[in-house]
This record gives C-alpha cells, sequence and structure tokens, in this order.
C-alpha cells in the first residue's frame, strides 16, 4: 500500500487518502518543514545580531549552532527513514521531537534568554510548528511539488501556447495603442494598478473553479459508462481486473476541493505562463514602436520634466529602462488578455484539445485510482 500512497501523492491528491492514513507519523512527516523553517529563522537572527553595533556573540554562537542543528535535521531523519527499522524509527520518533523542542523553545531562548519576552516567541513558535503539521496532514507539500513539476512541463509549451493566441494578440494589440487606455495608465497609482489586477485574478479564478467543478461532476457521472477502470490503472499499483467496476462512491468535501484545486492550479498555471509571455511582448512593443513624444501626448505629459521623456519606470522599487505609463500600460493589457485566456481555455476547442482535456483525462486515472483504493480500505481495515 505504500506504492499506492506514494502513486497518489505523487498525482497532487493526497486528500484522497483515508484520514489514517495522513495521521501515520504526523510529527516525523512535518520535522523536516519545521527544521527548515527554524533553519531559516535562526539565520536570519543571526545575520540581524552580527549587523548590530554591538553584538552579542554568546547570542551569535548560540544561533549558529542551533542553524547548524536545524540544518542537519532533515538528512538525520531521511538516513533513520531509509533504515526502515524498528530501531530507526523510534530513533526517528526522538529526533521529530527534538526539532521541534529546538524550534519553539530553543530559538526563542538562545535569542531573548530565559524572559517573559522569550516565552511569548515561544508560543508564537509553538503556533507556526502546528500549523507545519496541520499543513502536512492535508498534503500541502504534495499540491505544492506538483505544482512545480506541472510548471517545468508547461514552461516548455509556453511557445505552442503563444502560436494558438495570435487571433487574441491581434485584437490586444489594437486595444494597447488607445490613448484613453494610455490617458488611465499614465494617472494610476501602482497601488490602484495592483488592486484592478487583483480584482480581474479572482474574476479568472472564479470562473475556473466554477467551471472545472462542473466538469468533475460530469466526470463522476459519465465516467462509468464512458471509461473502463481496468484500462485506466493500468500500470499503476491499483490495476484491477478486466471487467471489474469498483464502486463509485461520492466524493467527500476534502476529496472535491483536492480535485478541483489540482486543476485550478494547473490552469492557473498556464494562464501566469501566458500573461508574463504578453507583457514581455507589450513591453517590447512599446520601447520599439512608441517615440517619446507620442507617449507624453498620449498620456496627457506626464513627464519628469518639461521638455524630458516620460519618467522612468520601476518594477518592485526597482528602476527599468522603460517609461512608466509603458509598465502599466503593458501590465494592464497582458492581464486583459489573460482573464480573456482563461476563458478561452474552456470553451475553445483547440485550447480544449490542447490543454484541458489530457488534464480531464488524468483527473480520471485519478478518480478511478480513488474508487479502488478505498474498495480495498474497505476490505482490508
Amino acid at each position: 500500500m505504500r506504492q499506492v500512497h506514494e502513486w497518489f501523492l505523487r498525482r497532487g491528491l493526497p486528500l484522497v487518502l483515508t484520514r489514517r492514513v495522513r495521521s501515520r507519523a504526523l510529527v516525523e512527516r512535518s520535522a523536516p518543514t519545521v527544521s527548515g523553517t527554524g533553519a531559516a529563522i535562526a539565520a536570519t537572527m543571526m545575520l540581524a545580531e552580527l549587523t548590530n553595533d554591538d553584538p552579542g556573540w554568546g547570542i551569535v554562537i548560540r544561533l549558529a549552532v542551533l542553524t547548524l542543528l536545524l540544518i542537519a535535521a532533515p538528512f538525520a531523519l531521511y538516513a533513520l527513514h531509509r533504515a526502515d527499522t524498528t530501531r530507526s524509527a523510534a530513533g526517528r520518533r526522538s529526533a521529530a521531537l527534538l526539532v521541534m523542542a529546538l524550534f519553539v523553545f530553543g530559538l526563542p531562548f538562545a535569542a531573548s534568554g530565559f524572559t517573559g519576552i522569550a516565552a511569548a516567541e515561544a508560543l508564537v513558535f509553538a503556533v507556526v510548528a502546528v500549523v507545519a503539521i496541520w499543513l502536512t496532514y492535508i498534503g500541502f507539500g504534495s499540491i505544492a511539488l506538483w505544482a512545480f513539476r506541472f510548471a517545468s512541463v508547461q514552461f516548455g509549451a509556453l511557445g505552442t501556447l503563444m502560436s494558438r493566441a495570435l487571433p487574441l494578440l491581434m485584437i490586444t494589440v489594437v486595444v494597447y495603442f488607445t490613448g484613453e487606455l494610455w490617458q488611465l495608465a499614465a494617472r494610476a497609482t501602482r497601488q490602484r494598478l495592483w488592486e484592478t489586477i487583483g480584482f480581474l485574478a479572482l474574476v479568472a479564478l472564479l470562473f475556473m473553479v466554477t467551471t472545472i467543478r462542473d466538469e468533475v461532476r460530469a466526470l463522476r457521472e459519465d465516467r462509468a459508462e464512458q471509461n473502463d477502470p481496468a484500462k485506466l490503472l493500468a500500470d499503476t499499483p491499483l490495476a484491477t481486473p478486466a471487467g471489474h467496476q469498483p464502486v463509485r462512491t461520492p466524493l467527500s468535501l476534502a476529496e472535491q476541493v483536492n480535485v478541483v484545486a489540482v486543476m485550478v492550479v494547473s490552469q492557473a498555471i498556464q494562464v501566469i505562463f501566458f500573461t508574463a509571455g504578453l507583457f514581455a511582448f507589450f513591453l517590447a512593443l512599446g520601447i520599439v514602436a512608441i517615440p517619446h513624444d507620442v507617449a507624453v501626448l498620449w498620456s496627457s505629459e506626464q513627464t519628469c520634466a518639461i521638455g524630458q521623456p516620460p519618467c522612468p519606470g520601476t518594477w518592485f522599487g526597482v528602476d527599468v529602462p522603460v517609461p512608466q505609463t509603458v509598465v502599466h500600460v503593458s501590465l494592464f493589457v497582458a492581464v486583459l488578455s489573460g482573464l480573456y485566456f482563461t476563458v478561452s481555455t474552456s470553451v475553445d476547442p483547440l485550447y480544449r484539445e490542447r490543454f484541458f482535456d489530457p488534464l480531464i483525462a488524468d483527473v480520471a486515472v485519478s478518480l478511478a485510482g480513488r474508487d479502488a483504493y478505498l474498495e480495498r480500505e474497505t476490505a482490508d481495515p
């Protein structure tokens, strides 16, 4: 069954596993996350102490030792896990508890000494440790790792994605050369621009969740008539005999959230890649095709000084060799295009054939495996 559990985790569906499985060795599995977080915090506190005018070398030494211990902890836990013996299991449990103790009590008392402040900080670190354990229980790491793997695959397909969007690109180019849009972008602050982008992103997210939820519901209703579980689960740890139909049970709320989240993340990665590519394209177009005097005219003379080109742009506080208005217009048009693309991926047959239908087929395999897995768990509790 370990291969079955790992199969679901690799597919980003940890909430399909039973609570008993997800609760197994929970402290041991969450210890690497806690140790990594603790090592980052300890290193930051040590550097902050070193940059003081009068650093406390005792505090620096204690924090340095804690940083090294917390960095080494995941490797020790992995070695104990590889041994897979009764003694190593007990050692792994003891090591995990030691990591938790170092994180909750070691960090605050090493930095602040045995004071009331350290006790209050220990309570905060305890809450952080509990949150890390809860994230491990719901399988946040599995979903995140799946997202990163899928992102690497989608990055290679970005060229194909952009080429399929040429009709949309022609429409947005026309919108890009609109003087009213440039006036709006020139007068909008970066904060208001991000608020607008956040609103559009929320609309796109709600659309994706609604559409994908309907797709999952239709998949559960039609899968028995359209697909054979034996073919879907061939060459997997959950392979079933030909002609056998595992009992289909309704998805729990947690399972529905997990399946929808996996599909939303996959589609969101496509939209982010698409939007980032369009943003780079429009930046280059603004630099090449729009002279400074035209940009000043369209933006109603939003310049740094009379007779000078438009103000230089910034990106997260870093100056870039592009006028600020060009940055704003390019970002706004790219996000609008991303919202349009989000709708197109669900209704356009070409987009569905290239990107959405394979995702649906992959989820069909996962749901077939889920039914077979629950049938095995019921037969052998």
